[in-house]
């Protein structure tokens, strides 16, 4: 291409937004080696979490994985833009049910999709995208507190000026490039300890570090729900797919300006009679396909609709009145 590296980022930065994209941000991909100094500080704070950590451990070595990669392009997605059902608070997390796949309609998907479209059509390569995931390109909360589009709290999640309710998207490129973004927003306070006083599972062991085998949300999804002898399923507390527990707990996601711009979307509408544990705990296979696991962001597979029984069975348990 004969563009100019700071047009082209400006252009790149302007098809985000007419795609529906709340910010966009561009790093030179030699900024991913750092998370990789992240990563193993990670599995030093926390040995037991190695299993984990280890699998996915290949997917972070960006640079090697793409090494026709020059940039990546980091874009966040405010969730917060539709509103969750109040009877779904505490049962079900955000990032699935409130994702652009569940909350757009056909035409808003066309939209989204015409970013990449675009990409292509300029002559330039890429990898990445919302169902390739972090794991395909790296650490995309890191890409985005580089390229200044907010900062990671204390809980591991990126905050942007909305919250922490917001989707990222990463996208590696063949051409160099480059766009920070800048943001007002403050640290965690150094006494603060919300998030892991809230955390039911105590999988937040530290301060901006984690234990995935104890978190809720990886065993209500990935986990099938079929939880180990050491976590009690009283510490799954009401959360039947993912948990919102920490964020829901943040003082930096009660402001004012992160008050929802529309209705629930209509797919979980659709689904809601459905959603209440009592219900979903019985339902066919053919409505947890068709209605429920769209909602689920991938997180169950087809093959795994017993993962939603079990969760709302617990769910029932769990309540004190039983």
């Amino acid at each position: 291409m004969t563009t100019s590296p700071s047009l082209l980022a400006e252009k790149i930065y302007q098809q985000a937004l007419l795609s529906g994209y709340d910010d966009c941000g561009i790093i030179a991909i030699d900024e991913m080696d750092e998370y990789l100094e992240r990563f193993q500080e990670r599995l030093a704070k926390e040995p037991a979490s190695r299993p984990f950590y280890e699998r996915i451990a290949p997917g972070m070595k960006t640079k090697q994985r793409f090494p026709w990669a020059k940039s990546v392009i980091i874009c966040t997605w405010w969730l917060g833009r539709y509103r969750l059902p109040e009877s779904l608070e505490g049962k079900y997390a955000r990032a699935f049910f409130l994702a652009p796949q569940v909350s757009l309609d056909e035409e808003g998907l066309r939209k989204k999709d015409a970013f990449t479209d675009w990409l292509t059509a300029e002559g330039i390569r890429w990898e990445g995208g919302e169902k390739s995931s972090h794991l395909q390109i790296g650490g995309l909360r890191h890409a985005a507190m580089k390229a200044g589009l907010g900062i990671i709290r204390k809980n591991n999640f990126l905050y942007t000026e909305q919250g922490s309710f917001v989707m990222l998207e990463g996208f590696v490129i063949d051409e160099s490039c480059e766009l920070r973004q800048h943001h007002d927003l403050k640290p965690c306070a150094p006494q603060c300890r919300l998030c892991q006083d809230h955390c039911p599972t105590r999988a937040l062991s530290a301060p901006f570090t984690m234990n995935p085998l104890k978190c809720v949300s990886f065993w209500n999804t990935f986990g099938k729900s079929q939880l180990p002898p050491a976590l009690p399923e009283k510490a799954m507390g009401s959360w039947v797919v993912g948990c919102d527990a920490c964020q829901n707990a943040c003082p930096y996601n009660r402001i004012p300006a992160a008050k929802p711009e529309k209705e629930t979307p209509e797919k979980v509408n659709l689904a809601l009679p459905w959603l209440d544990p009592e219900r979903l705990k019985t339902a066919p296979d053919s409505v947890l396909q068709d209605q429920i696991l769209p909602l689920c962001d991938d997180h169950i597979q087809p093959d795994e609709l017993d993962t939603l029984r079990c969760s709302a069975a617990r769910y029932l348990r769990n309540q004190p009145n039983r």
